[in-house]
């Protein structure tokens, strides 16, 4: 009985360690690049095989590969935490920093260009594009807005029947800065047009002063083709 108190009073006073971050870090400091000999781990090896005869728990676990599934209130509570996590501007800047000047191999490039693909960005339209958006539905034109083309880009408006793509373009990142993408436009622009199709940019200053002759001069196009 004392035994059993004495395991239950050890048990929670290294809970309580572990629960501090910074001893946390000083353990994991403390074992960083330490390499256990051949008879530690044969020891830790027979630990643990001894623990899965005695805790069901852990037999329970190890029949069914180790880790357990995660009910879908887990990943719902832990997506919403991880999105107020990554909104704050102390871990987006430490994110970029831990991700400075990192290397990746060619294949895991490929992996994340093709998980980017399947996402539709921006995920909150711009006013400009809501201002075409809201001109192009009231003339009941069918259109899909940031479609995935040429295996890397995602025009604002695609046409698919006539074959246009109508960009929303900011005056900032496509006039004054356009060192940054300029670029990439007239790469676009290239690829458009050897595929055959018809590329229209609306300026930002265009479709806030004009939305109506930007909607009346993709509808003519249209219509007219």
């Amino acid at each position: 009985m004392r035994a059993q108190r004495t395991s239950e009073s050890l048990g929670k006073q290294m809970h309580k360690l572990w629960s501090d971050p910074a001893y946390r870090e000083r353990m994991r400091k403390a074992h960083l690049g330490y390499k256990h000999t051949p008879e530690a781990k044969a020891k830790m090896t027979a630990a643990l095989h001894e623990r899965y005869k005695t805790d069901p728990h852990a037999r329970q676990k190890a029949a069914k590969g180790g880790r357990q599934p995660r009910s879908p209130e887990y990943w719902e509570a832990n997506r919403k935490r991880l999105a107020k996590l990554n909104a704050t501007p102390k871990h987006i800047e430490a994110n970029r920093r831990a991700h400075l000047g990192k290397k990746r191999s060619p294949e895991t490039r490929e992996k994340i260009r093709q998980k980017r693909l399947r996402q539709r960005l921006p995920v909150k339209m711009t006013s400009i594009e809501r201002a075409l958006m809201e001109q192009f539905r009231k003339r009941r034109l069918k259109f899909e807005m940031h479609k995935t083309m040429f295996g890397r880009f995602q025009p604002d408006f695609v046409f698919e029947s006539v074959k246009l793509i109508v960009q929303a373009d900011g005056d900032y990142w496509h006039r004054v800065r356009k060192d940054r993408r300029g670029e990439g436009d007239a790469r676009f622009n290239e690829m458009a047009r050897k595929g055959g199709w018809t590329v229209w940019r609306f300026a930002e200053s265009e479709i806030e002063q004009h939305p109506e002759a930007c909607g009346r001069a993709v509808a003519r196009f249209i219509r007219s083709h």
